[in-house]
């Protein structure tokens, strides 16, 4: 991929990655649209909550079996042809929700296709990343890359709520920004060669992800992973501003802060409690006090809001902070199995995370419709989101029982 000239770890190589990594920020950014969908001017959506939920979860459910399926399609056809077809996919499924007809049928579609092309926004950085730099700066730009994802879904949420704009200038919005973004791709991203055969290669990976299916551990591990990220791809990505302007009584702006401020202080936690782990040498502890802090304060977000803005946004925070330890969760998996089978382990923990988020967003709106005949608004849109703190706290439980400390640092499988 490099050409003669161009040494690994370079200023050009850096400028390379900026523009690779502006399609991470771009498939966030398209990613978090649907929080401020229902609360946009003129939108052609009559549905209920559980239909809007529903169509918007689509890209969780295509993002999390792809995720198995796009480390081999890099290795096989390069990393220019990937990236170039799957953000003019991205770009091109921002126009299918303005189709007149059957508005919320085509915001389903189009889901579907932004799932289908974000899949590949990660792992493709990474495989950018491999080709450009040593190993040893590749977890530098690892933290770097899913911190520009959440620049991406911060400045979609608080510049298209302070815009106020419609429903169809939302999307017309993001078709504009990934046009450009296909633009620099096609011009700076370099010509590469597939460096494996992509039969030879699935087959391999079909033999890990039989192996990991067996093992309950990477379950365990990966469900509370995802939970863990539930009050950012569950709550913040669709029923935060909904939540902070009807219930709390926030304005449009002001909800958006606050859910831009719990993505930017998980942003800065991360890779913090990723490092006291290592400190520590335990995946147990980070996981097990990471879990219990964020069933309380989501809890508390649901149940006992702070009345103003500079209460609630500091509980906001503490959120965020708590919900940092996810990312100890792909370690553990790649820890506690075999070391060959360390980035299956990770994409396989991933696709757990978000079949979680994807069954969760649709759940929570059929609850919010099923209560809505009974209960108040509130009362209505806290049961829904309940079944975060639910799921928090039973796989907390159940990593705290189960979790073997020793067995996980020295590699083996015993649970």
């Amino acid at each position: 991929m490099l050409k003669k000239d161009m040494k690994k770890g370079s200023f050009y190589t850096y400028f390379i990655w900026g523009i690779g990594s502006l399609f991470y920020l771009y498939e966030y950014f398209v990613r978090v649209i649907p929080s401020i969908l229902n609360r946009t001017a003129e939108s052609p959506l009559n549905a209920s909550m559980s239909q809007i939920a529903a169509a918007a979860s689509i890209y969780f459910l295509i993002y999390s079996p792809m995720q198995l399926l796009v480390g081999p399609l890099f290795d096989s056809f390069g990393g220019r042809k990937l990236f170039l077809l799957n953000s003019g996919i991205l770009a091109v499924s921002c126009l299918l929700p303005l189709i007149p007809i059957e508005p919320l049928m085509f915001l389903g579609i189009g889901r579907f296709g932004m799932g289908f092309a974000s899949a590949f926004g990660f792992v493709g950085i990474m495989y950018l990343c491999t080709t450009l730099f040593p190993p040893k700066r590749l977890a530098m730009l690892s933290g770097l890359t899913s911190t520009l994802g959440i620049v991406g879904a911060v400045t979609a949420q608080t510049s298209l709520s302070a815009l106020s704009t419609t429903y169809t200038n939302v999307w017309l919005l993001a078709f504009g920004f990934g046009l450009l973004v296909l633009f620099l791709l096609y011009c700076f991203i370099p010509h590469d060669k597939p460096t494996q055969i992509f039969e030879s290669t699935w087959q391999a990976v079909r033999m890990r992800l039989w192996y990991l299916a067996k093992q309950k551990h990477t379950w365990l591990i990966g469900l509370l992973t995802g939970a863990l990220f539930s009050p950012f791809a569950i709550f913040a990505d669709l029923w935060g501003i909904p939540y902070f302007t009807q219930i709390c009584h926030f304005s449009q702006l002001e909800a958006s802060q606050l859910v831009s401020i719990l993505n930017i202080s998980w942003a800065i936690a991360a890779p913090t409690i990723g490092w006291i782990s290592d400190r520590l040498q335990s995946r147990k502890t980070p996981l097990v006090v990471s879990g219990i802090a964020a069933t309380l304060l989501f809890a508390a977000l649901l149940w006992f809001p702070p009345q103003q803005f500079i209460s609630i946004a500091i509980l906001i925070a503490a959120l965020g902070v708590s919900c940092g330890g996810q990312v100890v969760g792909f370690v553990a998996c790649a820890n506690l199995n075999p070391s060959h089978m360390g980035a299956s382990s990770i994409s396989f923990t991933n696709m757990l995370c978000m079949t979680v988020c994807g069954l969760g967003q649709p759940i929570v709106g059929w609850i919010i419709d099923g209560v809505s005949s009974t209960y108040t608004l509130s009362e209505s849109y806290r049961l829904g989101l309940s079944i975060i703190p639910v799921m928090l706290i039973i796989t907390t439980a159940c990593v705290a029982r189960f979790f073997k400390e020793k067995a996980e640092l020295q590699g083996e499988t015993t649970l």
